[in-house]
């Protein structure tokens, strides 16, 4: 039986502050959490044992997740013991999987079925000790880059690149198809990088340095999201409501739960996602773009596009909330703003891990840890952070992150 090992102990300290209170695994795009998208995948690539690598927050991985009874799949959680790198979480699972061949996939990565099925079929052959999915991006020199020889097998993964002096516009996905029978040896031969972390890219280096074939798979961009920063969470969200809605066919490009109530005069602008049990009251506007995920409510004419808002939040009446991303159990008091623009019409710059990163973006609002409270009439601008159990006064114009204060 193929099996399927799936690496979601990390911390996600880039998407705080919503991975304060739960693993980035868990945050929804398109309604479901990001690792129910990869358990669905790998059901449908033909993967029905799946090992799920857990450190931080691992219950709550697993009330979600349970024994995968429920996607038809049987699911075994495997201790990392602190994140200690790519190779160190791989390596966790070699009881689980043994020296049979088995697929990867990083648990903050978009992942297709097809895909897989594609790796696996290169994998068998081109008799690989270990085949990775790559993906063609406009801007390699921002990651870590595949040279790759005329056979398609990977030469040396070069680390950020000079602009035009990359080898390839190929990088990795972060998708594997491993034989265990030789992986194995070669991660406890991987020596500490100097983030202190045993990284699998010098373990694939150590196969490539002893004649082992690592196959590459080229594929497109369009399917695929490393979800690493609030922007990219919001990316993956736009990108997959489109093709669900196309795909499964949403009545007007819109999906609804049975259990919501949806008031008269509201408008929905798909592609949206409203949840189980949410309210949406008269003459608001949602979407595009948006998920409303179970238990939501939204006041009286509210506007709220391109936005995911997590479970159980509140929303008051007349607030305009763009481009942003709301965690669970928050209260938006009324007449609350959350701009996504700067008047000058710059790049939106976020704090992520104490620096100011450029988020590449002309339109990005805020995020907003759980449990928060934002006073009415409240402005927030583009580009903060609110901490989970934070206050927001009142009337209070809001121009930089926010921490709880006890």
């Amino acid at each position: 039986m193929l099996k399927g090992v799936v690496l979601a102990a990390g911390l996600g300290s880039r998407l705080n502050p919503l991975t304060a209170t739960r693993p980035k695994h868990l945050l929804p795009i398109a309604g479901k959490p990001i690792l129910e998208h990869i358990i669905v995948a790998l059901k449908e690539a033909g993967v029905e044992e799946i090992g799920v690598v857990v450190h931080y927050f691992k219950e709550k991985i697993a009330e979600l997740l349970g024994s995968g009874e429920k996607y038809g799949v049987k699911i075994t959680y495997i201790e990392q013991g602190g994140a200690k790198g790519t190779a160190h979480a791989i390596m966790a699972a070699k009881n689980y999987v043994g020296s049979e061949i088995f697929v990867v996939v990083y648990g903050d990565v978009t992942a297709r079925a097809s895909v897989i099925r594609e790796a696996l079929k290169l994998h068998e052959e081109v008799g690989a000790a270990a085949t990775m999915v790559s993906v063609e991006v406009e801007d390699p020199w921002n990651y870590g880059v595949l040279s790759i020889d005329e056979n398609g097998l990977l030469v040396r993964v070069v680390e950020k690149p000079k602009r035009g002096e990359e080898p390839s516009n190929l990088i990795n996905a972060g998708i594997y198809v491993l034989d265990g029978s030789k992986v194995f040896q070669q991660i406890e031969r991987t020596p500490i990088s100097p983030r202190g972390e045993i990284e699998f890219t010098d373990t694939l280096q150590l196969l490539v340095n002893r004649d082992e074939k690592v196959a590459v798979l080229r594929t497109s961009r369009e399917w695929w999201f490393d979800i690493g920063r609030p922007w990219d969470l919001l990316d993956a969200n736009k990108a997959l409501l489109k093709e669900l809605a196309e795909r499964e066919g949403w009545m007007g490009g819109v999906k609804v739960d049975a259990s919501a109530k949806i008031e008269d005069e509201v408008e929905l602008v798909p592609p949206v996602v409203i949840g189980r049990g949410c309210v949406v009251k008269r003459r608001s506007v949602i979407g595009p773009n948006t998920v409303l995920c179970s238990g939501v409510t939204v006041g009286v004419n509210c506007k709220i596009e391109n936005t995911i808002i997590l479970s159980r939040s509140n929303i008051g009446n007349s607030c305009k909330i763009s481009h942003s991303i709301v965690g669970g159990d928050c209260v938006v008091e009324s007449d609350v703003e959350f701009r996504s623009w700067n008047p000058d019409g710059s790049n939106i710059f976020m704090t992520i891990k104490g620096v100011r990163v450029d988020s590449g973006r002309k339109k990005m609002g805020s995020v907003v840890g759980d449990y928060s409270f934002i006073g009415r009439g409240a402005v927030i601008a583009p580009g903060t952070s609110i901490f989970p159990w934070s206050v927001v006064p009142r009337r209070m114009l809001v121009f930089s992150d926010v921490h709880y204060a006890p």
